[in-house]
């Protein structure tokens, strides 16, 4: 059995691993706001976000995770990509 040390460093690395994702994902959120900007389509996009969330939830409810809480999650990752498009539109910029 890991010590209680080992268990929390292995936790400490997979909360590195969570964050580097997230600035991963709001990276990603700058090219699809470039995308959308070269498209000339809005930056909401609700049947999308509504996808995201249902894979999202699909994919907890294979693993047995808490669906609410997962949906909290994805619902704040969700606001973080739209929080950056809408500040890459300067839409966010304080004068």
């Amino acid at each position: 059995m890991m010590s209680l040390e080992d268990l929390r460093a292995n936790v400490q690395r997979v909360d590195q691993e969570i964050i580097r994702l997230i600035d991963e994902r709001v990276r990603l959120a700058e090219e699809i706001f470039e995308a959308k900007r070269a498209l000339g389509v809005g930056i909401e996009d609700k049947n999308q976000e509504k996808m995201v969330m249902k894979r999202a939830l699909d994919m907890a409810t294979e693993l047995g995770l808490d669906a609410g809480a997962t949906k909290e999650i994805f619902a704040t990752l969700i606001r973080m990509s739209l929080e950056k498009q809408h500040e890459l539109l300067g839409e966010n910029n304080l004068p």
